[in-house]
């Protein structure tokens, strides 16, 4: 009796593992998969709409729905998409899901930070799409710090979410990009966000193994992306170099435009750009503006002794004119003396 009672007891653990193995095996190795989609802009949109296309031509995904932290009454540009493909809107963060309802979150340009009672709904995790190469760039505005920073490798990483912390999840998959020295904030943007969505897309395609793969982040190298204001759109001349304000340039392209002071009148200036063979111009004075009759443009010197040029401005309350109407109704008929000294 004694024997049959001890070989009962070593058989328990041996069951208890294989239901708890059967278990795992039925969440994380199922055919398909329910997928809950963060996001809110253009950015989160293109993950969406590859994420949806994915969902129609492969039988991995059985269901999509699509959570927005938008409070206005006006629908956004992905809460638009959403509605004509019949994608299922929960707001943030009201989300009254059920633990298991989703096996994944998937999160694109969401902007808030997920807590443990979010994160502990999804039995494979959530997956965030983050447009640098962590840990460089961690952090709200990492594409602007890129440009800014005269980044000359950019990329996207595909990592895991842990709970009330941005960015320092364990990486799935990390893609490096060449970033061109007069790429703009849109044009990146958007071939970043490009990159992101198929990386996306592949993770998903290759559900969970991609998932035991990930890796903790370097600890050395981090960097952090702070929410940019207006105010950076200040031009400091004798602070930053020709390169460094072409990069601000980039850096915030559709966003805000350089600003300046001319005459103790705010100037804004556009079309901006650089040409690599100018000399110093150590005779000048940081801050220097003239006219370039070579390049129809009007130039600013920097700290480094090297113009800036831009081929359009515009002066408070004026309509915005070419360097040349602004060579005109400003320069030309001041005295020479006077013109050397103007400064910014």
């Amino acid at each position: 009796m004694t024997a049959k009672l001890h070989n009962r007891l070593q058989i328990l653990p041996k069951l208890f593992m294989k239901e708890k193995y059967y278990c795992f095996h039925k969440i994380h190795y199922r055919t398909y998969y329910k997928v809950l989609f963060f996001g809110s802009d253009l950015i989160s949109l293109k993950s969406l709409q590859k994420v949806n296309q994915f969902k129609k031509s492969e039988n991995l995904i059985k269901q999509l729905d699509l959570v927005t932290a938008n409070s206005s009454k006006n629908k956004t540009i992905i809460e638009k998409y959403a509605q004509i493909e019949n994608i299922k809107l929960l707001q943030w963060p009201n989300l009254n899901i059920r633990s298991n309802e989703y096996d994944i979150g998937i999160i694109v340009a969401f902007g808030h930070l997920i807590k443990d009672d979010v994160l502990n709904k999804f039995p494979l995790g959530m997956v965030n799409v983050h447009p640098s190469l962590l840990p460089r760039w961690r952090g709200a505005a990492p594409i602007i710090h890129t440009l800014l920073h005269g980044d000359e490798i950019g990329g996207v990483s595909l990592m895991k979410i842990k709970p009330n912390i941005f960015d320092v999840g364990e990486i799935i998959s990390q893609q490096e990009v060449p970033i061109s020295k007069d790429i703009k904030l849109p044009e990146l943007t958007e071939q970043l966000s490009d990159i992101g969505a198929n990386m996306l897309v592949e993770c998903l395609r290759t559900l969970p193994e991609c998932l035991t793969k990930a890796k903790p982040q370097n600890k050395e190298g981090v960097t952090y992306a702070k929410k940019i204001h207006k105010e950076i759109s200040e031009v400091r001349w004798s602070d930053m170099s020709s390169r460094e304000v072409y990069n601000l340039y980039r850096a915030i392209y559709g966003l805000y435009p350089l600003t300046t002071k001319f005459r103790d009148k705010q100037m804004k200036l556009f079309h901006a750009f650089l040409i690599d063979e100018d000399p110093e111009y150590t005779n000048k004075s940081v801050g220097s503006l003239e006219y370039c009759e070579n390049t129809k443009a009007i130039r600013i010197l920097c700290k480094d002794k090297r113009f800036i040029y831009f081929k359009t401005l515009r002066i408070l309350g004026k309509r915005e004119i070419s360097a040349l109407d602004f060579y005109n109704g400003y320069i030309k008929n001041v005295a020479l003396d006077v013109r050397k000294s103007v400064i910014c």
